[in-house]
């Protein structure tokens, strides 16, 4: 009987384990224009223009630029299929955070998924976000002012 329901047991294990797999998405990100291989990356998730606008991503991942070749370094995030935005901050002074001068223009680069913002003004969502359906590569060309 105990043999009878550890087989059981495994068989819904693995059925719920490979379910899993087959609704995660890998989007493969390229960023490009990296000015210098100080600090780190952060990649900023977003689903939503208002957790954009109040800055509250929906998940938040660290990268290093050890991989660093040509201004470019290249990493894979596994989503579900949905809606999303990446925005990144190339975080030359590992502070986890954005800076800004006493104007308050950025001091560290940023950039945003398949989009470089050339405007002084922020972007809306809309400007950068894509539809997840299925392994996708994006490209995120780092700006700084």
């Amino acid at each position: 009987m105990r043999r009878i329901i550890a087989v059981i047991a495994m068989a819904f294990l693995t059925t719920l384990i490979s379910s899993a797999d087959v609704a995660a998405q890998k989007v493969k990100v390229s960023v490009t224009n990296i000015k210098s291989a100080k600090g780190q990356l952060i990649l900023a998730i977003f689903k939503d223009q208002q957790s954009f606008k109040d800055n509250k991503p929906f998940k938040r991942q660290k990268y290093s630029k050890a991989t660093l070749a040509n201004g470019s370094v290249v990493f894979s995030v596994p989503l579900e299929p949905g809606t999303y935005g990446f925005s990144v901050l190339d975080d030359e002074d590992n502070n986890s955070k954005m800076e800004f001068n006493m104007l308050g223009i950025p001091k560290e680069g940023f950039g945003f998924s398949d989009y470089y913002h050339s405007s002084l003004t922020r972007p809306v969502l809309a400007d950068f976000d894509f539809e997840l359906k299925g392994d996708k590569s994006v490209v995120v060309k780092m700006r700084y002012l």
